[in-house]
């Protein structure tokens, strides 16, 4: 009897143990599924987080882009309504001929070649070694002339005459013309050569100025890849064999060349 009442305390014994580490396994199993979930939950916020900021990031440059290529537009409708307003002076002027170097003024058949180098223009240091060749009265330079460096590719051509009865050298004698090419180029007007009509002029600003220049004084020519029109402006020399006169030509209706003859 005894012994049976051992048995069955020792039966309630094991009993109470096992329910106690099931409640205990069960625990630990609810509590690591409660930081699977805590952790999963966590990991789940970081992602949003990031995701946000992703998409936040994305949006920022997105509007950045946007006002970057606003501005760029709003700046080239600037650029393009800063055109110049339409030139309506005077070009055409036999009586006072002249051009200006950084803002002086230099006048066909007064102004001389050494007035302009004492001034500091910026001539070809090659051109300047011939200053002292003799040109004889009422002689004038045809080629060879004297460059004028406006940009490291680009020069005007100023050429001398001898409007005198004595023999000079050719730094003593006046500016008798000065021719500008290829500005459709545009290269750099370093020297700041200018006229008193703009280097961009139109056809249409020039005939509304000076006229349409008479017969063949106008010409047109069609090439393959470009086409030119000419414009010259004349009035007879009282003195010499010639004419003074205002060369314009235009390539493919632009201003690419520009000539000033002062005969006397």
């Amino acid at each position: 009897m005894k012994s049976k009442k051992i048995t069955a305390l020792l039966l309630a014994s094991a009993m109470v143990f096992s329910l106690a580490s099931c409640n205990m396994i069960g625990k630990r199993d609810r509590d690591d599924d409660d930081e699977r979930i805590e952790r999963t939950e966590d990991e789940e916020t970081e992602k949003t987080k990031e995701t946000t900021e992703e998409t936040t990031t994305e949006k920022e440059t997105e509007e950045e882009t946007t006002t970057t290529e606003s501005e760029t537009e709003a700046t080239t409708e600037e650029t393009t309504e800063a055109k110049r307003e339409e030139f309506s002076g005077k070009v055409v002027d036999f009586d006072d001929m002249h051009f200006f170097v950084n803002g002086k003024k230099y006048t066909l058949g007064k102004s001389t070649l050494k007035e302009m180098i004492d001034d500091g223009v910026p001539f070809e240091e090659s051109d300047l070694k011939k200053l002292d060749q003799k040109i004889k009265k009422n002689q004038r330079q045809l080629t060879g002339g004297f460059r004028i460096r406006l940009d490291k590719f680009w020069s005007a051509l100023v050429y001398v005459m001898n409007v005198d009865d004595d023999e000079k050298t050719l730094g003593e004698c006046v500016i008798y013309r000065i021719s500008v090419p290829s500005l459709t180029e545009n290269y750099k007007n370093e020297a700041n050569l200018t006229f008193d009509f703009p280097l961009n002029l139109t056809m249409d600003e020039l005939v509304k100025a000076a006229g349409e220049p008479e017969g063949s004084n106008k010409s047109h020519y069609d090439g393959e890849k470009y086409h030119t029109d000419t414009y010259s402006y004349k009035q007879k020399s009282k003195k010499f064999l010639g004419s003074k006169a205002f060369t314009f030509e235009f390539k493919n209706d632009v201003l690419n060349k520009i000539e000033l003859d002062y005969i006397p």
